[in-house]
């Protein structure tokens, strides 16, 4: 999986941009947005005031919308994406009737389908790139009133809590697209996942410097067999530890002359690859990475052939649970924060987060609607726990049900460091009383679970959170003591990019590649450089560098 912003913009079609200009939306509501116009009648308090942000409507409110598949949830009987718990709420709470026109998990393509034969609904969900060539056709509607009218407080704190996000999905400071935001950068931070009993028995410290993590890999190779670490062919997880050599791969950073440049093809990265080089010659790389893809990869970790693995906050999820199932509970890998060539901390590399935007079709009859529901979501995933009777707490958000709402979804950014700080210190008291949100008792009571029981499915909060190691822990330290830098790609991408980006990606990977296995030298990085600018590198710095350069 790759968590770049930038790679999933790149898979999209340049024909989208064409078929913008001609089409226009299928609604049947074709008025101006009734904030602007007359007021749509709600339901009042008893001294006769609307309540904007949840007040129901006097007479119902249809919104035709579509949907990405979201193959996870498991719904009741009888419930699916376009009728379940959500749905009946948004009717009976709110009087709004949200009629679902497909759904799909293809969703970009049948997205750009609906644009060409002009059907688009009343609201639906985009990405950065989309929002901005909505925009300059002049088809989505400017919210920035109706946001400011209708957004419940907590809404509009998401928006401080991350203000360069907000703005994202604005143009000329108005706003366009509503951000759904993302759970925190704490989320961001990435970490070598090493066999905690392999470790435990062959007496290993901890990883300091990139000599200890060889070290360790090369002892669990001789002990162990098979080889001493689990990546992938697209380098994707390989390059989350060039920050211990300085390297910024997939980042836009500031270069000696103050203008940005591509992380990936820096200096830095050269010397990565020199070690790495050196490491698949040792067998410690898996010999076989090249052909292996995320499942195959994963599958070395979980059959006991690798003992470490770079990756992301959530292995716990993913491997981390075969590999409990499978191997027993004392075989689970603990993360440690990457080392670098001089043993001092490593500067992570931070992405710009938010992919997704609500939009509204610019002949909606009623925009308000739209962030009333919005409205409604923060209030079940931040205060439900406060307000909801159990039990229809875990209807709306057990079983990835949280999930299934589309567009009328917005995350708290802030939500997963302040969870777990609350989750943390109730393990060490046993003090729950602070917890104000389902997610903390969830993230506590599997934490709980897997130490008492080392149960397989409670395996990724144990580790995010309540083992001696948890992940957010290091990912705590590291944004406190701001030891990160942020891609100066903020937002869409220029349009150059999408053009060339998969091509340009391609060179890089291939060229790569190659010197790992000793196909090519390590100078063979300076052609692989100078490839990748003649096929379009250097005209696509030259447009990040306008687009966002100082």
């Amino acid at each position: 999986m790759n968590r770049k912003l930038v790679s999933v913009l790149l898979s999209l079609s340049l024909s989208f941009v064409l078929v913008l200009v001609s089409a226009c939306s299928n609604s049947t509501n074709s008025s101006q947005p009734a904030v602007n116009g007359e007021e749509p009648k709600q339901a009042t308090n008893e001294k006769g005031e609307v309540d904007y942000a949840f007040g129901s409507y006097e007479e119902t409110v249809t919104l035709h919308t579509v949907r990405a598949e979201y193959a996870s949830a498991q719904f009741p009987d009888g419930d699916d994406m376009t009728k379940n718990i959500w749905t009946r709420a948004y009717k009976e709470r709110f009087n709004i009737d949200v009629v679902t026109d497909w759904v799909t998990d293809e969703y970009d393509t049948k997205l750009n389908l609906a644009i060409s034969s002009k059907k688009l609904p009343d609201v639906f969900h985009v990405n950065p790139t989309q929002l901005q060539q909505l925009i300059k056709a002049d088809m989505i509607m400017d919210l920035t009133e109706v946001f400011n009218k209708y957004a419940s407080d907590r809404v509009k704190s998401y928006m401080e809590a991350d203000r360069s996000s907000y703005e994202s999905g604005m143009k000329d400071g108005k706003l366009y697209g509503i951000p759904q935001m993302h759970w925190g950068i704490i989320d961001q931070p990435d970490y070598i996942w090493i066999r905690n009993d392999w470790k435990e028995e062959l007496g290993l410290p901890d990883p300091k410097t990139i000599d200890d993590l060889k070290n360790i890999a090369l002892k669990f190779k001789e002990a162990y067999g098979g080889f001493g670490m689990a990546v992938d062919q697209t380098l994707d997880y390989l390059n989350l530890l060039a920050v211990g050599w300085g390297a910024h791969p997939d980042m836009w950073i500031p270069g000696e002359d103050g203008k940005l440049v591509y992380g990936t093809i820096q200096p830095e990265m050269k010397n990565a690859l020199a070690d790495w080089a050196e490491w698949y010659k040792l067998g410690i790389i898996d010999p076989e990475f090249a052909i292996k893809d995320f499942s195959a990869m994963n599958a070395g970790v979980v059959s006991g052939k690798a003992g470490i693995q770079p990756y992301y906050q959530w292995w716990g999820y993913n491997p981390g649970v075969d590999v409990v199932t499978n191997l027993g509970k004392e075989a689970v890998f603990y993360p440690y924060n990457i080392p670098t060539v001089d043993g001092k901390p490593a500067t992570h590399s931070i992405f710009f987060a938010n992919g997704v935007y609500t939009v509204v079709n610019k002949n909606c009859k009623n925009p308000e609607a739209v962030i009333k529901l919005l409205n409604f979501y923060a209030y079940m995933l931040d205060e439900g726990a406060q307000n909801e009777d159990p039990e229809t707490l875990s209807a709306f958000l057990d079983n990835d049900i949280a999930h299934v709402t589309g567009a009328f979804k917005i995350i708290n950014p802030e939500t997963d460091y302040t969870q777990f700080e609350h989750v943390s210190e109730a393990l060490k008291t046993n003090d729950t009383s602070k917890f104000t949100t389902s997610g903390m008792w969830q993230k506590y009571n599997n934490s709980v679970e897997f130490k008492k029981n080392g149960t397989p499915a409670a395996t990724g909060d144990y580790l995010q959170q309540g083992s001696p190691k948890p992940a957010y822990g290091l990912a705590k330290s590291i944004l406190d003591n701001e030891q990160y830098i942020k891609t100066a790609l903020w937002g869409a991408p220029p349009e150059v990019l999408v053009k060339y980006g998969s091509t340009l990606d391609d060179i890089l990977t291939e060229g790569f590649t190659k010197i790992i296995m000793g196909a090519e030298s390590i100078d063979y990085f300076d052609k692989v450089v100078e490839n990748w600018r003649t096929a379009g590198g250097n005209e696509v710095t030259e447009a990040v560098n306008e687009m966002y350069g100082q």
